[in-house]
């Protein structure tokens, strides 16, 4: 039996078209000089032509094949395992990309319920609105069916030497037996005749009837946050979710994976939006029991790396009946971010802020996550919530409670519960009997926010808490139906309405504002709180993932690091706010009623620029970034406050931009970062950063010892073990200089031979560097010693 390889350092690889899997073999030298043990790869099944990420995947059961062959996979995983290294992959079972370049999805267009793929989307295939039966929703088009018929937007083309439905790049399949013969023959003349036969005013009524026949219902795309029947990522149409509590789903869309395991390719499974899924603990049970299936007699399959990217709230943990390693390690970020930050100025810079705003004393970060969820829930998320109130309809007529009441008063305590829910989500299933402790805490958490609220009539609330801690007499199957499908809307209701709506609107100081970070948590006990923290690690997560940036975070570290700083110095920094904000009066924009950029945006526009302005160690001093520098800097500026500004929704957003304030707030920043000699916002910005960056190398160094060192596995996202100042993405997906690094780790003066071996000196893409050994996990790694002297290699 072959012993499992243990973590030890994971090195995240965003693979994709320009940074293949023999682009990952060519720094497999590299990453072994660094002391990482294993490559953590995003998904590498088939996804979308040209998908940069890989989470839209559209074929599970084929390696992509443009990440390159499985002859490329191996001979990655051949040079790993040559120096006792290993691969663990990023997987997506929550959902797929829909569209003709998903077979299965397209089957199921063609053939609805009879698809012998139906069973696999989340569908509902009989909905409220009666168009819809037995159909599915596609909401693509920019207007109307009819008017996008009559401008022949959508026509009848031969794609591939099949007749299919084409909209701009959008093409549907169509059930075989709608199509009428004078189509047939048509589509064996060519494309030319397929198109004539549906021009002019007959041709029209004709394709609107074929389009009534199908599958599918093409609809204009507002009518998606009305009448979408099928469970999204999110609210992402095009990526729809996967009923993975189907046995026969999991075991097809897992077969190529578990292959993989089983002949040793893979060393560990990452699982992305656990919590996206219908029963969380039911599919890691499956998983592990077939991954244990899959190592047969090989080796401890407990010992399998399985781990889960799980939000966890400040007070939340992960459940220890969980049969995995841990999380993707968000948790840890915030916990460590909070020892760098300064309380009692983090209270000024709060407090400045709020005044700054006109935010009352009575609102807290608190109510601004609410009121995400409740713009969410009411909008995008409103096709999820209205399922879930036709679902406890039946139990809610039955109780005296709610017999009398308003669908409408019981649809809308639905939304005011799901927006007081203080954690992603609960994991109540059809095995409970009793709910689980921390699963009470947080409904009755829930129910207490709501009622000190008083939105929701009280009666309803307590009958919601009945139902949801399994109290409600009568039929439980249909209350367990209810709470499944209540536990899985509260997840995207959070992550939409709290990491992408209030982190954006609430953020008197940035760095704190991460994924699964709160703005106004407690700081005091920070540093107590984190030893607390890794003292629980250690007992019962000792090979978790320990992340502080990730392809995910909403800045680097290195950019939270300098942020940070700014607690020490409040004062200055709000003064230093409040002329920047008077000095570019002028330059502000009226849009409608309101100024563009707005207060809050400008505010984290100063943020922004502080966190990613280049130091001028480069420079000579008292000069300023060319005029090169300053437009490459404020294009990646102005794409990242746009994409803030939409995320936000109080100006503009992403399904309806306001455009006339997206483009004032553009012109604001090339305005200001415009070399003007008259201006002296350049100047004190740049003489600002130089102050804050000994600081903030100071933190990012003191942060990398300690992330390098506590219990757990240290996860490098790819490109930071340089100082590496980077945005959400797609900012932080930027191509990395692997090169540069692998001569700096040469260069770099290593004071213990025993650390990395002479032989990286001469460390090249084919040098072949003995795997030095390596020491436990739970406590200081000499194997990491490379890496923390490769931090300091080039400020």
């Amino acid at each position: 039996m072959t012993a499992p390889r243990p973590l030890v350092a994971t090195y995240r690889l965003q693979l994709n078209p320009r940074f293949t899997l023999r682009d990952a073999l060519g720094v497999v030298p590299y990453l072994d000089a660094l002391g990482v043990s294993h490559i953590y790869s995003s998904p590498i099944l088939k996804a979308r032509p040209g998908s940069m990420h890989g989470y839209d995947v559209v074929d599970p059961c084929v390696l992509n094949p443009e990440l390159g062959t499985e002859d490329d996979l191996r001979a990655l995983v051949r040079a790993l395992h040559e120096r006792g290294m290993g691969l663990v992959l990023d997987i997506v079972p929550n959902h797929m990309a829909a569209g003709s370049t998903n077979p299965y999805w397209d089957d199921v267009l063609a053939h609805g319920q009879a698809s012998r793929f139906a069973h696999w989307f989340d569908i509902d295939w009989h909905p409220p609105e009666r168009s819809l039966a037995g159909r599915v929703l596609i909401p693509v088009l920019g207007r109307s069916l009819d008017a996008a018929i009559a401008r022949e937007e959508i026509t009848l083309a031969l794609t591939d030497g099949t007749l299919r439905v084409r909209y701009f790049d959008h093409t549907f399949p169509l059930d075989p037996a709608t199509i009428p013969e004078s189509l047939r023959r048509a589509a064996g003349e060519g494309s030319v005749a397929v198109a004539r036969d549906t021009t002019g005013r007959d041709g029209h009524r004709r394709l609107r009837t074929l389009l009534g026949r199908q599958h599918y219902v093409l609809a204009n795309w507002r009518r998606a946050a009305r009448d979408i029947n099928y469970r999204r990522f999110f609210n992402i149409n095009d990526l729809i979710a996967l009923r993975m509590e189907d046995e026969s789903v999991f075991r097809a869309t897992h077969e190529h994976i578990l292959a993989w395991v089983a002949d040793r390719t893979l060393d560990g499974l990452r699982v992305d939006h656990i919590d996206g899924l219908l029963d969380p603990l039911a599919y890691l049970e499956r998983l592990r029991a077939a991954v244990r299936s899959a190592l047969g007699e090989q080796r401890d399959a407990h010992e399998f790396p399985i781990l889960v990217e799980k939000i966890l709230s400040t007070d939340e943990r992960l459940r220890t009946g969980w049969p995995v390693q841990g999380t993707t390690g968000y948790e840890f970020l915030n916990e460590l971010e909070s020892v760098f930050v300064d309380a009692r100025g983090a209270d000024v810079i709060e407090a400045r802020y709020r005044a700054m705003l006109r935010i009352g004393r009575a609102v807290h970060f608190e109510d601004v996550a609410y009121r995400g969820k409740l713009y969410m829930l009411r909008g995008s998320l409103a096709p999820d919530v209205d399922r879930l109130h036709r679902l406890l309809a039946p139990i809610a007529q039955r109780d005296p409670r709610t017999r009398e009441l308003p669908a409408a008063s019981v649809r809308e305590a639905i939304v005011e519960l799901i927006a007081c829910v203080p954690v992603y989500r609960t994991y109540i299933d059809a095995r409970t009997t009793d709910v689980h402790p921390e699963d009470r805490r947080v409904i009755e958490e829930a129910i207490t926010r709501a009622r000190t609220r008083a939105v929701a009539p009280r009666a309803v609330l307590d009958f919601l808490e009945d139902v949801l801690l399994l109290r409600e007499p009568g039929d439980r199957e249909a209350c367990i139906r209810f709470i499944e499908r209540f536990q899985q809307t509260c997840s995207p209701a959070a992550a939409k309405g709290v990491e992408d709506t209030a982190l954006y609107r609430y953020i008197p100081l940035a760095s704190l504002n991460e994924v699964g970070g709160e703005p106004d948590r407690p700081l005091a006990e920070s540093v107590s709180r984190f030893h607390a923290a890794n003292d629980a690690r250690r007992t019962h997560w000792p090979r978790t993932l320990l992340a502080v940036s990730t392809h995910d975070t909403k800045r680097s570290a290195d950019v939270r690091a300098r942020l940070d700083v700014l607690s020490e110095i409040p004062e200055r920094w709000m003064a230093h706010t409040a002329r920047w904000h008077e000095l570019h009066r002028a330059l502000r924009t009226r849009v409608g009623s309101r100024w563009a950029p707005d207060a809050n945006a400008e505010y984290l526009l100063y943020q922004t620029l502080v966190g990613l302005w280049p130091t001028n160690e480069a420079r000579a001093r008292g000069t300023l970034p060319d005029a090169k520098a300053l437009e490459t800097l404020g294009g990646r500026v102005e794409a990242y406050m746009r994409k803030a500004a939409r995320e936000a929704k109080a100006q503009t957003e992403w399904t309806e931009p306001n455009t006339p304030y997206e483009n004032a707030l553009s012109a604001f920043i090339k305005a200001i970062l415009h070399p003007d000699p008259s201006s002296p916002f350049l100047a004190e910005l740049d003489a600002l950063v130089a102050e804050l960056s000994c600081a903030g190398i100071t933190n990012a160094l003191s942060r990398a010892v300690v992330h390098l060192t506590s219990p757990g596995t240290p996860d490098i996202y790819q490109g930071d073990e340089l100082w590496h100042f980077a945005l959400v993405d797609p900012d932080n997906r930027r191509p990395v200089d692997f090169a540069e690094r692998a001569r700096l780790l040469r260069e770099a003066v290593i004071p213990s031979e025993a650390v990395i071996p002479s032989e990286a000196r001469d460390l090249g893409p084919e040098s072949d560097i003995p795997r030095s050994a390596r020491n436990d996990n739970h406590g200081a790694r000499d194997d990491n010693t490379a890496l923390l002297r490769s931090l300091v290699a080039s400020p």
